[in-house]
């Protein structure tokens, strides 16, 4: 089910307040990264989650970049919404389309419009600005397969004081499946990167998810604690794949401020945390299809970088 905003869900929203376990930080640097689940993926929860992952000594309005993909912007755009307004310094962003596609979504005013004709108010910001090489930086990838460095869009790293990047979770996708990995290291990437990430001919191949992984890993380190990453899961048809049983439907809301980390949570809850091993087994084509090949080329299924603590947090 996609969400439906009421006003009553929306009035109990922007007051929410969450409730962690005692002595769980929300992010633990140097353990297990937290990924936070509220299985009712409502406003409340939403905000809760991403009041508790959000950096520490924030001014008292600060400026907040929502970051939602610009060409389904109206999936779950009650909730998108909700988060908004419970942040009266934030804005909606994105970042403009691949260099060598064409569309509405290429420059910077077309994708602003094709945003706001999907119902989408309030302010838009498109992170490319002017279009201008000096809109760009380049970031470093530590310990890449195939990318050494990764462009993204200046404003990113200097316009907010922190940034949620809400991904509707996806299955079927370019990348098997859409999310926290992808928007980042596609959705975050400059026109110029996400051509270079994607390669030549656009093929759904290894190198693709290798260029994606590395360039996931370069942003995400690179916005480091000042980025929060969010699954939501509804109306989910996941690929299915031999000898595993894989759960439909909607699953809830997953926020971590690593976005391996909550994709990890998103398809452990989706084909189980006992199936990696039958997973890492698939044939490639099937972890193509499934996308689980972006988690595989970030570590192996039983490497402790794919460790996560789930945590479910009580809402009030």
């Amino acid at each position: 089910m996609t969400f439906r905003l009421t006003r009553r869900r929306f009035t109990a929203a922007v007051g929410t307040a969450l409730v962690l376990p005692a002595g769980v930080p929300a992010f633990a640097v140097g353990e297990k990264p937290v990924v936070l689940h509220a299985p009712e993926p409502s406003p409340q929860a939403l905000i809760a989650l991403c009041r508790a992952l959000q950096p520490a000594g924030l001014p008292a309005n600060p400026r907040v970049g929502i970051k939602i993909h610009g060409g389904e912007a109206r999936v779950n755009y009650p909730l998108f919404a909700a988060l908004r307004d419970a942040y009266p310094g934030a804005a909606f962003v994105e970042i403009n389309w691949a260099s060598d596609f064409g569309g509405s979504r290429r420059h910077t005013q077309s994708h602003i419009e094709e945003i706001r004709s999907q119902g989408v108010t309030g302010e838009i910001d498109i992170l490319d600005r002017d279009e201008r090489d000096e809109d760009y930086v380049t970031v470093p990838v530590k310990n890449g397969i195939e990318l050494t460095e990764i462009e993204t869009t200046r404003v990113s790293l200097e316009a907010y004081d922190f940034l949620i990047d809400l991904t509707n979770f996806k299955v079927p996708s370019f990348a098997g499946y859409t999310g926290a990995v992808k928007d980042t290291g596609i959705g975050f990437a400059s026109p110029r990167a996400k051509s270079i990430v994607h390669g030549p001919g656009y093929a759904k191949s290894e190198g693709f998810f290798r260029r994606l992984v590395d360039s996931a890993r370069g942003i995400a380190g690179a916005l480091s604690e000042r980025m929060i990453h969010v699954n939501i899961v509804t109306d989910l048809k996941p690929v299915t794949l031999d000898g595993i049983e894989a759960r439909s439907g909607t699953l809830g809301i997953f926020a971590s401020k690593d976005p391996f980390a909550v994709d990890q949570a998103v398809v452990d809850a989706v084909y189980g945390r006992d199936n990696r091993a039958k997973l890492a087994a698939q044939p490639l084509e099937r972890k193509i299809e499934s996308g689980v090949l972006q988690l595989e080329l970030f570590a192996p299924y039983d490497a402790p970088e794919r460790d996560v603590r789930i945590e479910t947090p009580k809402v009030v």
